[in-house]
């Protein structure tokens, strides 16, 4: 199992890196979406990191992922 992050901030995706978590820059809300997408889509998923701002740009495919209480989880940092 495994880690992703998605972040529109570049200096997340090289901390990550340094934890070997994979992470996506995303510049736009339509961007996160389609990457938050194809993420759950990944069997081999565990943890989908995402910044506050990533997060606040698709709350509601979020939620609804929360609701379904499906894998990955779904975690929210600051950033």
């Amino acid at each position: 199992m495994k880690a992703r992050i998605l972040t529109n901030d570049p200096s997340l995706i090289v901390m990550f890196r340094l934890g070997s978590i994979e992470g996506k820059l995303v510049a736009d809300p339509d961007e996160a979406d389609e990457d938050f997408k194809a993420s759950l889509k990944d069997d081999n998923l565990a943890v989908l990191i995402l910044t506050k701002t990533v997060e606040s740009w698709i709350e509601e495919e979020v939620r609804t992922h929360r609701e379904a209480e499906a894998t990955p989880l779904i975690v929210v940092i600051d950033g």
